[in-house]
């Protein structure tokens, strides 16, 4: 870790595992806390619409979720994890844009935030990159794991491509859409992404890739449904 972050309290999660809150912990709880809000503002969202869709305030609490995340894994010297959040910022900010094209004074800010999100992730891994894929940096968690870092690249890989392929598939619809497709290949990169999580001990990443797995599962049942109501009325 880059600063000192003094250990609040610690607990085991299982017998061979134990999970150390600190200071930071509770900064990475708030970020995680806003991707959970925003997990929830497109469920309910969904729900209402009886498909799968993304409301504004999705991508805005994104983008907010985001920042505070980089610096959290920043802290963490967590590259594999840096690396899926600052590629994201690019996507949201263009379905924001997408998504409410009238709202010009709003994307300056959404612009401004991916510009500090982006710049500090590649700033980053310019300086601490290599000392963190070499798992050797002080306070790493995943030293002396060895290969599950490359599994943990893996899945943030698969679950965090996913905007970037959306946002493509959106610009051809001309309108910011979430298909199946994406929900399959989140849930593919979640689970990837929480075994890596729990070889870290860090509770902030395992509450957060735990708590996604439901709503990405109701998103492909709403999906499936929408699309066999589709066909039955054609």
């Amino acid at each position: 870790m880059i600063t000192p972050d003094p250990t609040l309290f610690s607990f085991r999660l299982y017998s061979s595992q134990e999970i150390v809150v600190t200071a930071w912990t509770f900064i990475g709880l708030v970020g995680n806390a806003l991707f959970t809000a925003r997990v929830l503002i497109q469920w309910i969202a969904s729900e209402k619409q009886r498909r799968s869709i993304a409301p504004v305030t999705f991508w805005w609490t994104s983008l907010a979720a985001t920042l505070i995340m980089v610096f959290y894994s920043i802290q963490r010297l967590e590259v594999a994890f840096l690396l899926g959040y600052t590629i994201n910022i690019v996507a949201y900010v263009r379905n924001l844009m997408l998504a409410s094209p009238g709202l010009r004074p709003r994307h300056v800010v959404a612009y401004a935030l991916s510009a500090v999100v982006f710049v500090t992730g590649a700033v980053f891994v310019v300086r601490f990159g290599r000392e963190a894929l070499a798992l050797t940096a002080p306070g790493h968690a995943a030293a002396g794991h060895g290969g599950w870092l490359y599994l943990g690249l893996a899945g943030n890989l698969i679950f965090n491509t996913r905007f970037l392929l959306q946002w493509i598939y959106s610009e051809r619809k001309k309108a910011s859409v979430l298909p199946l497709w994406f929900w399959v290949w989140s849930l593919v990169g979640q689970m990837l992404c929480l075994v890596y999580a729990l070889i870290l001990h860090d509770l902030v990443f395992i509450l957060g890739f735990i708590f996604n797995g439901i709503p990405i599962g109701r998103n492909i049942m709403l999906c499936l449904r929408h699309a066999e109501a589709t066909a039955e009325s054609h």
